[in-house]
């Protein structure tokens, strides 16, 4: 089979679970955005490509490899003013973007920081639903708690409790990288 039925049979076996993960990790539209990016830039350099293998693992290296660029896209917007730093003093040094610029400036390559940012991830996917659900909605989309309380029915002072949890649940599963 050559490659490009190999990738687009890979992507169409792949796609709802990669979109389903990535999306918790940065919201569904910049997964999907993500995702078609990916490919199409995989279908416009087949030629250059060395031969996949394993598509799936490629596609999932690939996904990965997005979430810690809307990571680091996220971190310059805020850097230049652009985002919410979040509520009730949370996106401070002391909160969730401080654990995490904190874990990954202590990171000295990019390696570190993507075994970082996996890790991570790993510590968010294990929080209770309702503090993983803040945290991807408000620390990671930029969302503000404000928001979440009006799509949720959920008061922002329990929406700020969950996240304070799960703030400390992060750092102390993060405790070896940096914090």
């Amino acid at each position: 089979m050559e490659t490009k039925e190999r990738l687009e049979e890979g992507y169409r076996r792949e796609r709802r679970s990669i979109l389903a993960w990535l999306g918790e990790r940065v919201g569904r539209e910049v997964a999907e955005d993500a995702l078609h990016d990916v490919v199409a830039r995989a279908l416009a350099n087949l030629d250059s490509m060395e031969p996949l293998r394993d598509v799936g693992a490629w596609l999932w290296r690939a996904a990965r490899n997005a979430a810690i660029d809307a990571w680091r896209s996220r971190a310059r917007r805020r850097a230049a003013g652009e985002t919410d730093p979040g509520a009730a003093g949370l996106g401070g040094a002391d909160g969730f973007d401080g654990l995490i610029e904190g874990a990954l400036r202590s990171a000295h390559d990019e390696a570190e920081r993507a075994e970082t940012l996996e890790a991570l991830y790993a510590a968010i996917d294990a929080l209770p639903a309702e503090q993983r659900y803040i945290v991807v909605a408000q620390a990671i989309r930029g969302e503000t708690f404000a928001s979440v309380s009006a799509r949720t029915g959920t008061p922002v002072e329990t929406l700020a409790a969950r996240k304070r949890y799960a703030t400390a649940k992060l750092r102390a599963a993060l405790a070896d990288y940096g914090n």
